[in-house]
């Protein structure tokens, strides 16, 4: 048996990591897989022009993916963006330069090594 404790429900994987992303940034993902699956698709698609020896055009493809890729890419963009403005502080110094500052920008505990072993 247990030790008495009850522990919460583990959820593992990709939907738990999309969970602490927050919105933004899990959307910026999942737009990234979208754009992924279009070029994997596109992909596919010129492999099996090749094979059945097709010469048109691909433009039902290219239509497709066109306006959707300029699309995702002024969105990403944008989160880039929101992110940046998140992590700026209102004096224009960023979250690391504002805790270096904090701490005086002293210096960390140095790499340890040894002579046979220097850190890397």
């Amino acid at each position: 048996m247990g030790s008495g404790k009850r522990l919460a429900p583990q959820t593992g994987g990709f939907s738990a990591l999309l969970g602490r992303l927050g919105f933004t940034n899990c959307l910026a993902v999942l737009l990234v897989l979208l754009l992924f699956v279009g070029l994997a698709g596109g992909f596919v698609l010129a492999v099996l022009s090749i094979k059945y020896q097709y010469t048109g055009a691909l433009a039902c493809w290219t239509v497709v993916f066109t306006p959707i890729g300029t699309a995702v890419s002024i969105v990403l963009a944008r989160i880039v963006d929101k992110s940046r403005a998140e992590n700026t502080g209102a004096d224009g110094e960023g979250i690391k330069y504002a805790a270096a500052k904090a701490g005086q920008f002293a210096a960390g505990p140095g790499p340890e090594g040894s002579v046979d072993s220097p850190a890397i």
